[in-house]
């Protein structure tokens, strides 16, 4: 008996992500319109799109002043966990002196930390971004560390058999290992970075998305907090494309290349 011809069509993640958003966009639409919901409860997704087209350069300026918090954060609290998280594997005794304080400062609410940043640092891209720096910092850290203490221990026999040095062994056997569990950590960690960098924003800085929701809320505006809502969103889905874009790209690499 014939087998059933099976049609399979590759359909792009981005049409797929394209294709939801519209549906949410039409569901959204539909309720305001036959709910009857008071535009002050939830506008609806014409207004929310016809003031963000009407004001194009206010709200590229805001979504640019939260990309440069995301990005001088991430790149700060991505160069300090990454040599801290191997040296915690490493070494044994720093790993039970030191990994209980990192627990304790990731255990702090990050929010609380802001007035005191504000009073350090001022309002502006400084607080802010060690806000952001701050959250993403444990993720990566968790990430690399498992990563590291993956490798089986006879690996790093053969390499010393073989008279390898610490820096063939970290190029070779350490880093390529490492690497799908850092870019997992860097994944998770930039969607932590877009919230943080928002909420950062609500109070320790005078431009930005989480300033822009601010300005909606005193003048009762309830269109710009939700596009200001809708952009942070595009934001987030769209870095995460960026990511796993990379992590293919490089993981590929070092598969390809050993």
């Amino acid at each position: 008996m014939a087998k059933p011809l099976r049609l399979k069509i590759s359909v792009p993640d981005w049409l797929v992500t394209l294709f939801w958003l519209l549906v949410l966009i039409a569901v959204w639409s539909s309720a305001v319109r036959f709910l009857k919901i008071p535009d002050y409860i939830l506008p609806g997704p014409e207004q929310v799109l016809g003031l963000i087209f009407s004001k194009p350069v206010y709200f590229l300026t805001m979504t640019a002043s939260t990309l440069k918090v995301i990005a001088v954060g991430f790149a700060s609290g991505a160069a300090a966990a990454i040599p801290v998280a191997f040296a915690l594997a490493k070494i044994q005794l720093l790993d039970r002196a030191f990994y209980p304080f990192v627990v304790f400062l990731q255990s702090m609410p990050q929010i609380a930390i802001v007035p005191v940043l504000v009073i350090w640092f001022g309002y502006g891209l400084t607080p802010t971004s060690i806000l952001v720096g701050f959250s993403v910092f444990f993720p990566i850290l968790v990430n690399a560390i498992s990563g590291i203490r993956s490798i089986p221990d006879r690996l790093y026999f053969v390499t010393r058999t073989m008279g390898a040095n610490a820096l063939q062994t970290f190029r070779y056997i350490d880093w390529p290992t490492m690497l799908p569990y850092l870019m997992s950590g860097f994944r998770i960690s930039l969607a932590l970075a877009t919230t943080t960098a928002v909420v950062g924003e609500l109070v320790a800085a005078n431009e930005g998305l989480g300033f822009a929701a601010l300005e909606g809320v005193r003048y009762r505006d309830p269109v710009q907090v939700i596009a200001v809502v809708l952009i942070t969103s595009v934001v987030g889905v769209s870095l995460n494309a960026v990511s796993q874009f990379v992590e293919k790209q490089v993981t590929r690499k070092y598969r390809d290349h050993g």
